[in-house]
């Protein structure tokens, strides 16, 4: 296979395979994150089971010899280069419609979970071992088996354009699967087209274009295509699948809920009524400042939800900051049922960058990104993200952040959150909501939403007086004294 049409097409052959490996770990990466969150311990058991795998497919495939091989138990039959490509292919497409097809994943992990194995480490790692290692090992062969398709001497030359060639599909699985076509038409389709690009590979590699391979190739196609439909997406009540939320609506008894990755983000009824956390978060902090007229405070909300915090309140200034810019129009169309309101303004960026782009301080800023237990943005809990948060208070603002946490402090997460939250803000008052409490609990905690609420008042930087009993100035410290 020497002449012009033939490399190009083994180029294809590796820029292809290389998109597709990359697209579908990042792919992967997505479909689990409402099912075991987007910390790094979950996104690095599923790079792991990209790299090894594809070390393991890049040394197997570099030892395969045409000749006699096992297929099944007590079945061999002569395979050659090009008939191992395509055996390799199709048992890759075969994995990935049950790795990349969201109703799959959802069975998988609620089987799991409903046997009562809650650890989502080794749920992850089971779904990256079953699904995900054996498509990258197969497909990793792909680059050392096209090289038998160059003649030794020109083989030398070619290595380097080979792994260009690789790295490049990469490269585009990498940015364009994400970049563009998530956001564009969204993970499910992005699945499809992947399935694809697969199929397409397996028929243009066969000498038969109509065989009983390349049929069944395009009926697990299709099988993809019908676990990736608009109608799948629908029983599932999914209105929005893109790059950063698997986005669910549900409507019953008047009521309107939005669902993010699997967490019950925001809700709002015919009578106006919200969460509970957000109607305690208005009524300690909005409400006595509600349609303000004369003095519109600048209130900032970290997280935006359906945008059911401080709707309603005409008076004072919302900016909203939410990395998913799908966010406002969902919400607008589903939740709110109407446009956002005037003084409501809409920042589709992450929280931590739009942070670092203005000085602009607030009167109040609410933390609101912490989706439940396993989808809290590792990089929105960290001491210096609520320092930058503090350094947007004006003097006198306030900041109060929901967390769903175990009121009782009987997790490591709840007590290092904790000592995080008053390292910065060191005089804060925590309330759990539900009156919820947990107090007497010791086995099957139960999770809860928990408000911080600080007060910028000036006296963070005081000299910490303690009552001892050798030394007690408590007489001094007037309990009523406003100072």
């Amino acid at each position: 296979m020497n002449s012009r049409k033939s490399i190009i097409a083994l180029f294809a052959l590796i820029i292809l395979e290389g998109y597709v490996v990359l697209s579908s770990e990042l792919l992967a990466i997505r479909l689990s994150v409402p099912f075991v969150g987007s910390g790094t311990d979950t996104i690095s058991i599923i790079i792991a089971a990209v790299l090894m795998p594809l070390a393991f497919g890049y040394h197997a495939g570099g030892r395969f010899k045409p000749g006699e091989h096992m297929i099944l138990p007590g079945l061999k039959m002569f395979i050659n280069v090009r008939e191992k490509l395509i055996i390799n292919l199709l048992g890759a497409l075969a994995f990935l419609i049950f790795a990349l097809s969201y109703n799959y994943v959802d069975l998988f992990f609620y089987i799991f979970y409903s046997a009562g194995l809650k650890n989502r480490l080794i749920v992850n790692a089971l779904y990256a071992g079953l699904f995900i290692v054996t498509p990258v090992y197969l497909l990793g062969q792909t680059i050392p088996l096209t090289c038998n398709f160059f003649t030794k001497e020109k083989l030398s030359k070619i290595t380097g354009k080979i792994l260009f060639f690789s790295t490049l599909g990469s490269f585009i699985g990498a940015t364009f699967s994400t970049l563009v076509l998530m956001s564009r038409i969204g993970v499910h389709n992005t699945a499809i087209l992947n399935f694809v690009i697969l199929g397409v590979l397996i028929t243009l590699l066969s000498r038969e274009r109509f065989s009983r391979r390349i049929a069944l190739t395009w009926i697990l196609i299709f099988g993809g295509i019908i676990a990736n439909s608009p109608q799948a997406m629908k029983n599932f009540h999914i209105i929005e699948n893109n790059q950063y939320n698997t986005v669910q609506f549900l409507q019953f008894d008047g009521q309107r809920h939005l669902i993010l990755n699997n967490n019950m983000s925001s809700m709002y009824t015919d009578e106006g009524r919200k969460h509970l956390y957000i109607e305690f978060i208005e009524q300690v902090a909005l409400t006595p400042i509600w349609d303000e007229k004369k003095n519109p405070k600048d209130v900032l909300v970290i997280g935006a939800g359906g945008f059911t915090l401080g709707f309603g309140d005409h008076g004072n200034h919302y900016d909203y900051v939410d990395i998913d810019k799908s966010l406002k129009d969902i919400a607008e169309k589903h939740i709110l049922q109407q446009p956002l309101q005037s003084n409501q303004t809409f920042h589709p960026l992450p929280a931590r960058g739009f942070l670092a782009q203005t000085d602009k301080k607030y009167d109040v800023i609410v933390l609101d990104a912490f989706q439940g237990a396993m989808t809290i943005p590792e990089h929105l809990i960290t001491r210096e993200f609520f320092a930058e948060v503090k350094s947007h208070l004006k003097d006198d603002g306030k900041m109060l952040s929901n967390f769903g946490v175990l009121p009782n402090f009987k997790s490591a997460f709840s007590r290092n959150l904790d000592n995080t939250i008053r390292s910065v803000f060191p005089y804060v008052s925590r309330h759990a909501i539900h009156n919820y409490y947990g107090l007497w609990e010791d086995e099957e905690p139960n999770i809860t939403n928990v408000i911080y609420i600080y007060r910028n008042n000036g006296h963070d930087e005081d000299v910490k007086t303690i009552y001892s009993d050798l030394k007690n100035p408590a007489f001094l410290d007037d309990p009523g004294e406003f100072d």
